[in-house]
């Protein structure tokens, strides 16, 4: 699939996952500045579904995913360079991601984010990115990270 001049493919080599992560997740830190979970992030992908978008072979941004119970799909990690943002490759990487749910049998997606109960900007574009492709809130938990940033998770009927 190709947005602009960026086409999105999915990536099978663990390095390069994990390369790809790390070079956009490093350039967003108002949402990836714990450098411990950045680092995390940079290690799971390495084992997940993952597609990117590339230009002149430039990672522009990146979908890794889970299933769950064989019938949720879970966007684990995603990010779009800023220079990118707006352009549709963030729509273009969710729709892959979704297809691949739908082809491996899922009638959920999911995505965990901070609650809209925290007023920060950076996560107010991002739920309305999640609400662009469908997604509506489920619930928030406290428990899940902490109190002063309640996870809201996120759900999307697929069938």
């Amino acid at each position: 699939m190709a947005k602009g001049n960026a086409s999105v493919r999915r990536m099978e080599e663990a390095e390069i996952k994990s390369r790809f992560a790390k070079d956009v997740l490093e350039k967003l830190p108002e949402w990836f500045g714990d450098k411990e979970a950045l680092d995390a992030y940079v290690r799971e992908v390495a084992g997940l579904p993952f597609w990117a978008a590339l230009s002149d072979g430039k990672c522009l941004g990146f979908f890794a995913v889970s299933t769950h119970y064989a019938h949720t799909g879970e966007i684990v990690v995603c990010g779009v360079l800023p220079e990118a943002q707006h352009a549709g490759i963030g729509k273009a990487l969710y729709y892959e991601a979704e297809s691949y749910f739908r082809e491996t049998g899922c009638k959920y997606a999911v995505v965990k984010t901070l609650s809209d109960r925290v007023d920060f900007q950076p996560y107010a574009q991002t739920r309305r990115f999640y609400r662009s492709v469908g997604f509506e809130p489920l619930m928030t938990l406290t428990e899940m990270w902490d109190s002063e940033n309640p996870c809201l998770i996120m759900l999307k009927t697929l069938v």
